[in-house]
């Protein structure tokens, strides 16, 4: 034990106490104990006072508002402390169930993002409706604000200014030449939409209104100006609100593990799995919708497939049902039991595969599991027993909406028809050419899976958070009945992995209802390390 133990003691006491936090003399002798047995040179007080900083952070990333700090505090913010980021939690590859995703609230006063204390339920009361709009409304809120605060910082020419409806009430006429405001569309009655925020509600007069890049929908925000006149904003232009890539949005969350898993930090962080990532530069998973198992051709396709990459394993193979063409019946369960069974055979004979790779299956809105809501859980254990006891750990059955980590790359992949929702909904039809690109940014924009009327897609309320994408991560794939689409804004990127030909849409000229098994077996193959998306077909 070193001279000077209890000067450092009494240095690191004094040192929390002005950061905050009142932590007990015992716990500040373990903290001491901890360093002196990772060998840290607590002589060297540039080093000392660094370590002392990065508890801090790890404490109040804790939430310990209102909470006394316990000997379990003290332990996770060491366990960070000392490995630079990343704890024993770390994994190459992690499947993380919708039901499984931190649910996070804002506190205006502190503008950060901490973990909600609400716990989730599937049966939530209706006040969880109203909370679902208003935890979208803040998050596109803030970051709107910040994003006209930085135009503004970089061009002191730039006259913008972001105000609520209650604004306008106040007022009889009114130009929002460089005002802009943000609400929720909503359609009161045939043809007739209003603008709402939490401050009110504003009718709005649409006939001249030009759009700009993007699919408006009821319950989605936009920005909106022109004239206020009478009680109705006579909208010139109507557009979505600012995307906000995930270098601005992190700080939000400090170190709080925004995507889930077992970690304590956020595995982007990870010197760790950087590296590992480095190495395996050329890892890739595999994307894949609506894999009919009981189409004619599918197991000649896969067992095609299964002996290509037998060889070189990928990291996953990611498949989204429906995992038959018929909608479900009671009687038909029996053989997508059999199918799935079938299915493990194939796979049981490529051992390099069953070795070496992930088997990752999230289902359908057709698919047997829960009513029609999202998130849905995984498959029933009844379809999928024979499978799992044949292929043991890397057969993953997950829900709908699911998130993936690998090393330091974070996936989103959702199963649904959103864009085929979105243009029967929209206000504004754009051309086939801008289709990628406007749904790229509509998603992204308003930074969720669905941004839909809930008669459109219904949504469990208590888990509207599972369809959330702030800060956005690196890949979204949605699996989607139109042909495939793929886009980029913001530093992410998102894509459909099939090509649909079944029928031919009277908006836009878009093909609808495609699959893997339509499209002429296509896929895609996505390289984590490379951020590259490639095209494929059996």
């Amino acid at each position: 034990m070193p001279p000077n133990y209890e000067q450092i003691k009494k240095k690191l006491h004094t040192a929390l106490k002005l950061g905050g936090f009142m932590v007990r003399r015992e716990f500040c002798a373990l903290i001491v104990d901890k360093f002196l047995e990772q060998r840290i040179d607590l002589d060297n007080k540039h080093y000392l006072d660094n370590c002392i900083k990065n508890l801090c952070t790890s404490l109040e990333n804790q939430c310990l508002i209102d909470q006394s700090i316990e000997r379990e505090h003290i332990e996770r913010a060491l366990e960070v402390c000392l490995n630079s980021g990343y704890d024993r939690n770390e994994t190459v590859i992690n499947v993380i169930s919708a039901f499984e995703f931190p649910k996070f609230a804002y506190n205006v006063d502190r503008k950060q993002y901490f973990l909600s204390g609400h716990k989730p339920k599937l049966l939530s009361s209706p006040t969880s409706k109203t909370q679902l709009f208003l935890d979208r409304y803040t998050a596109i809120l803030q970051r709107t604000k910040r994003n006209f605060q930085q135009k503004i910082t970089e061009d002191n020419s730039v006259k913008l200014e972001l105000q609520t409806v209650d604004y306008l009430l106040t007022l009889s006429y009114v130009s929002l030449n460089h005002t802009l405001i943000l609400g929720s569309l909503l359609q009161v009655s045939e043809g007739k939409y209003y603008l709402e925020d939490p401050t009110g509600i504003v009718q709005l007069d649409l006939s001249h209104a030009v759009y700009y890049g993007g699919l408006f929908v009821e319950n989605s925000f936009v920005l909106v100006n022109g004239h206020y006149e009478d009680r109705i904003i006579k909208v010139s232009t109507i557009i979505l609100p600012p995307g906000e890539e995930y270098q601005n949005s992190r700080p939000l969350f400090n170190k709080l593990n925004y995507f889930g898993g077992q970690s304590l930090t956020p595995l982007k962080d990870s010197i760790k799995l950087k590296d590992h990532l480095q190495r395996n530069r050329g890892a890739s998973l595999m994307f894949f919708s609506n894999v009919w198992l009981d189409h004619p051709e599918t197991f000649e396709k896969l067992e095609t497939l299964f002996n290509g990459f037998n060889p070189n394993p990928p990291v996953a193979f990611v498949f989204m049902g429906n995992f038959m063409s018929e909608c479900y019946s009671s009687e038909k369960m029996d053989t997508l039991r059999k199918l799935f069974k079938q299915l493990a055979e194939l796979i049981n004979q490529f051992t390099n595969l069953v070795t070496h790779s992930h088997f990752i299956f999230v289902p359908g809105l057709e698919d047997p599991c829960t009513s029609y809501v999202v998130p849905r859980l995984p498959m029933p254990s009844v379809v999928t027993e024979e499978m799992t006891k044949t292929i043991h750990d890397n057969v993953i059955f997950t829900t709908n909406p699911c998130r993936i980590q690998y090393c330091t790359k974070e996936i989103t992949v959702f199963r649904a028809d959103i864009l085929p929702k979105l243009l029967q909904a929209s206000l504004h039809k754009p051309s086939k050419a801008e289709l990628a690109d406007n749904l790229t940014r509509t998603i992204i924009s308003q930074g969720h899976l669905a941004p839909l009327p809930l008669n459109a897609l219904t949504v469990h309320w208590d888990f509207d958070h599972a369809l959330s994408l702030y800060p956005l991560p690196d890949l979204v794939v949605i699996g989607d009945k139109a042909e495939s689409y793929q886009g980029k804004y913001k530093g992410c990127q998102l894509m459909n992995p099939v090509s649909g030909f079944s029928t031919v849409s009277s908006c836009c000229n878009t093909l609808f209802q495609g699959s893997f098994c339509e499209s002429g077996f296509q896929f895609k193959a996505y390289t984590p390390f490379s951020d590259k998306i490639e095209d494929c077909i059996l």
